[in-house]
């Protein structure tokens, strides 16, 4: 046969009238791995045109309304013998290219995930580690890994990086960068926002709760970011590594230390001259101030507010810790200390909806008092008020005051603490007071 004649027919069965015809047959060769064996196609729906066509190509009669029935072995032997000179899946490929082969695929594609985790679930670290065992278990099942490094062997990769780090742990006093660079060359691979940082910390959650230890501190509540950096840093520090302690600090003023060790010297000293004193998360780490129980420790939002109280009461200015914004780990870690010698804390934050927030962290964790806090405390000041409210966010509550939330939607100004100083100063300056 002439080059002419096949290519004549080819032309002719490219036209529209036929797309039908391929279009299911593709699907049908794609789900079956490219196999010509299964039931018939059912063609509906067609145009008088389409019907025609598809029934002379078949050699069946396009009469009547039913669903053309069109077995691909017949389909592949009429395209082979006929003008054409081509078979199906030869000729689908001419049309549209490489016909894809999903059984193909996803043989492959499971091969390809247990090979790449047959070597993670043989990593020397898992031996008998019952807890390990079943991280990697989840990681796998959940999918967690693959999401983090884009494609299963890269998370089966990022996976036994994990366990690489987990075999270095407990560690003795190195620092998180000091260990990273170790074992990856790299010595920012296991901060926060790495995915070996954010796998390996939940690996280290996995090993806290086998050994029954205590929640770290991240409760995901209302804190925001805040306590899930905090919890962080615990985790890290009970398997013997330091996680950026000098970069974070907490402010206080006049906090009545006795304890022996540098730290609560350091305090006593400060309180001695009337100065404020900024500590390190280092230095609050295994610190022990020993305040008497029952201390009360008033808590502001702003450090303008401790700075006027250093210049004006210094000695004589009740204890006080500001949370600068939202508390950071080090100003968890210091009213954790302070918490734990039985101190009492009394909050006062800034009337706005960021002030809010950062107060039912305090209130709720520490068990603070609102100070000068409420909703009469709020409506006292609003006429002052000139900074106009963003609208409020949603959930946006105060649990310690029924009423607030509506109170400053209704007057919509904002009242930060350096509106109200001098009522804040004047409960300052009675002093430090035990209940």
């Amino acid at each position: 046969m002439s080059d002419e004649r096949r290519e004549s027919a080819r032309s002719k069965l490219r036209g529209t009238d036929y797309w039908p015809l391929w279009a299911k047959a593709l699907r049908r060769l794609e789900r079956n791995g490219l196999s010509l064996e299964g039931t018939p196609l059912r063609l509906d729906g067609l145009e008088p045109d389409q019907r025609r066509a598809i029934a002379g190509l078949l050699g069946t009669s396009a009469a009547g309304d039913k669903p053309l029935s069109v077995r691909l072995e017949t389909l592949d032997g009429r395209l082979r013998r006929g003008a054409a000179e081509v078979g199906l899946v030869e000729w689908l490929e001419l049309l549209d290219g490489p016909i894809r082969n999903r059984p193909a695929e996803r043989a492959s594609a499971q091969s390809e995930r247990e090979e790449s985790w047959s070597s993670t679930e043989a990593h020397p670290a898992l031996g008998d580690r019952v807890d390990l065992q079943a991280w990697v278990t989840d990681v796998r099942r959940s999918g967690a890994a693959t999401r983090m490094a884009g494609s299963v062997s890269a998370g089966a990769e990022l996976a036994r990086r994990v366990l690489d780090v987990m075999a270095a742990l407990p560690a003795h006093n190195v620092t998180l960068a000091q260990l990273a660079a170790q074992l990856t060359g790299d010595a920012h691979a296991l901060d926060r926002d790495q995915a070996l940082g954010r796998l390996s910390d939940a690996a280290i959650r996995v090993i806290d709760e086998a050994n029954d230890l205590p929640d770290a501190g991240d409760d995901n509540g209302p804190n925001g970011d805040v306590p899930a950096a905090y919890g962080w840093r615990r985790r890290w520090a009970r398997q013997g590594v330091i996680c950026d302690e000098l970069s974070v600090s907490a402010l206080a003023l006049n906090l009545p230390a006795s304890g022996e060790g540098l730290t609560s010297g350091v305090v006593f000293n400060h309180r001695r001259c009337g100065e404020p004193v900024r500590l390190t998360l280092r230095q609050l780490g295994d610190a022990k101030l020993e305040v008497p129980p029952g201390t009360l420790v008033r808590i502001c939002e702003n450090p303008s507010v401790l700075a006027h109280a250093a210049t004006t009461l210094e000695g004589e200015a009740a204890p006080l810790v500001c949370v600068e914004g939202q508390p950071n780990s080090a100003v968890l870690a210091l009213l954790n200390l302070l918490a734990a010698d039985g101190a009492e804390f009394a909050y006062h934050g800034d009337f706005d909806w960021g002030g809010l927030r950062i107060a039912t962290t305090v209130i709720e964790r520490y068990g603070a008092e609102p100070w000068r806090f409420g909703v009469a405390d709020y409506l006292a000041a609003a006429p002052a008020g000139t900074l106009l409210l963003d609208p409020p966010s949603a959930g946006a509550t105060a649990p310690w005051a029924p009423g607030l939330v509506e109170a400053m939607t209704a007057h919509n100004v904002a009242i930060h603490e350096e509106q109200v100083l001098d009522d804040l100063l004047a409960d300052l300056a009675e002093g430090e007071r035990q209940n």
